[in-house]
């Protein structure tokens, strides 16, 4: 983070990640052009919208549904261009990446299994966009990772560690955007004392939360107070976003994710900084932009990843 501790700044080979392979968006555009043609766009998604009721009987409604979520699903997981996803992603050169794991005990199984390959695919992209490298916090192990430059070093780390414990996640938001916010109105002081430089010495932050999404706290309040912050002293307004990649299909958890992306701006009159997706078990470029600048982009949160994508 911006006037934090430094990171480690080594790097090694980098891995393979979904439908992509890093070197190959820095190396092989033109063979993921020809996944989609001549390299141009495919067309929109399917809509998330649903016919009225009245249109058709419930069953039929239902089938509709489901066939719509299908095509979505299938479109999500096609590759896209690579200089699309290259071109978009190039605004995480401002920002420092950090991700917060949840390794509680209900992400124990194919969730855990699940959320390892997001994570390593998160990491492989966001890391050649931040000079100091990403770092990767956890909800109840206390050991950080920081300065991840490729996947390989997530696989090492994970490989004897096991989710335990409750979900806290507004209490890690709290101690990670704690720290953060301390820098901030460090450089706030700065300025009111004739640097008039201190605040753009400090890089925006981008949070990435992985989680089934069923918290055992309020991580509500949390958001609610930092983005308070932000506005009483004019920051700008992507100074902070916070992403939440929800692994798995619990309806609880999709249900609290949306009121905090939702909701939060209107009920309290803050800014927009919550952002949230579901992960479908393999990330095309849409996706990855998405997940990687929802939080910090409007267009992207309300439009999705192809609403940056030339």
């Amino acid at each position: 983070m911006g006037n934090g501790p430094s990171k480690s700044r080594s790097r090694s080979t980098r891995g393979q990640f979904g439908d992509f392979s890093v070197d190959h968006v820095q190396d092989s555009k033109s063979s993921l052009a020809r996944h989609t043609g001549s390299g141009s766009h495919q067309s929109a998604p399917p809509p998330y919208t649903t016919s009225p009721t009245s249109a058709m009987p419930w069953s039929s409604e239902k089938d509709a549904e489901a066939s719509r979520a299908a095509a979505r699903a299938a479109y999500l997981r096609q590759p896209l261009r690579a200089e699309s996803l290259e071109d978009a992603l190039e605004t995480l050169r401002h920002y420092d990446t950090i991700i917060i794991m949840d390794d509680s005990s209900s992400m124990a199984g194919s969730l855990w299994k699940e959320a390892k390959q997001a994570l390593a695919t998160l990491a492989d992209v966001a890391c050649q966009y931040d000079a100091n490298g990403v770092d990767i916090h956890f909800l109840n192990h206390y050991g950080s990772i920081t300065g991840v430059t490729d996947s390989k070093t997530i696989h090492q780390e994970f490989a004897n560690l096991q989710p335990c414990g409750p979900t806290p996640i507004g209490h890690r938001l709290d101690i990670i955007l704690g720290d953060y916010f301390r820098n901030l109105d460090a450089a706030k002081r700065q300025e009111n004392a004739g640097d008039y430089l201190a605040r753009k010495q400090i890089k925006p932050v981008n949070v990435i939360v992985i989680t089934d999404g069923a918290p055992t706290d309020d991580p509500e309040s949390v958001i609610v107070s930092f983005a308070q912050r932000l506005d009483a002293d004019k920051w700008p307004l992507a100074q902070v976003g916070i992403q939440f990649v929800q692994i798995g299909n619990s309806r609880r958890a999709t249900k609290f994710l949306v009121e905090l992306d939702d909701s939060l701006k209107q009920t309290h009159h803050i800014r927009d900084i919550v952002d949230t997706t579901p992960y479908i078990g393999q990330l095309n470029a849409e996706m990855l932009i998405k997940i990687l600048l929802g939080g910090i982009n409007r267009r992207v949160d309300t439009q999705g990843g192809a609403a940056v994508m030339y």
